[in-house]
């Protein structure tokens, strides 16, 4: 039944309750807030070498998306000015991609650190590695005498196989107690400039953005791809490092 009386009509003859069609000029729909051009190179000071390290061991997952390159270089041509900005502004937060990676790896060195210190395993780390020096010296010493003494050629291939193979099982356990809870950090230095030109691509797109200047989805997805998953694969690397419980 209809109820036309003024509990449920308005004036104009709409329905008081329900979806009104008609008379919605004056509604504004709330802007998405844009990013902020600092935001990517912000977050991406806070990545250390090893979780830097672990996303280009996986890089590979990129491989299938061919067509990026070329809508990349093509967008920083067209805009040329909004390049600049975006590699400024990531200059001026991580500095060139060897002092980032440098940064980097510090920051995870140190980490290392605080956790040995915590754990009270940093004195038996330094123990190890001392050992390892002192190993390499002794070696080195031993091969020089030899030298020095004009060892015949046989009797001095003949040591130094023997303190090679000897050494092996040695050095091995060494390292296996020296790198215990340790991750590889040695990012490259072409690792390092793909890492940083996926910052600058997503920092091209936040000053695209809030310039007004339209980017379809599927051009913002190319922009900030590399940037996404190296940030994905830092955080599940994170995630491995601080949770200690077993489910």
């Amino acid at each position: 039944m209809i109820r036309n009386n003024p509990e449920y009509m308005l004036e104009d003859g709409s329905p008081r309750y329900g979806i009104r069609t008609t008379g919605l000029e004056s509604v504004v729909t709330p802007a998405r807030p844009l990013a902020t051009v600092a935001q990517t190179a912000d977050a991406a000071a806070q990545l250390d070498g090893a979780e830097l390290k672990l996303a280009a061991q996986h890089r590979y997952i990129l491989d299938r998306f061919r067509q990026d390159a070329a809508v990349i270089s093509s967008l920083r041509e067209a805009h040329p000015e909004e390049l600049k900005l975006a590699e400024a502004a990531v200059e001026t937060r991580l500095g060139s991609p060897k002092v980032w990676i440098r940064g980097a790896r510090k920051a995870y060195v140190e980490t290392t650190v605080e956790d040995a210190e915590k754990t009270g395993t940093l004195g038996s780390l330094l123990v190890t590695m001392l050992m390892s020096l002192a190993i390499s010296i002794g070696s080195l010493v031993i091969i020089i005498g030899m030298m020095v003494q004009q060892t015949p050629p046989l009797v001095f291939l003949g040591v130094n196989l023997a303190l090679w193979l000897g050494l092996i099982p040695i050095r091995k356990k060494l390292e296996r107690t020296a790198g215990h809870g340790t991750l590889p950090d040695n990012v490259s230095k072409d690792e390092a400039r793909v890492f940083w030109d996926d910052v600058v691509n997503a920092t091209f797109l936040a000053v695209l953005q809030n310039k007004g200047i339209a980017v379809d989805l599927a051009t913002a997805a190319v922009l900030t791809r590399g940037w996404n998953h190296t940030r994905y694969v830092a955080s599940v690397a994170q995630e491995l490092r601080t949770n200690h419980t077993v489910s």
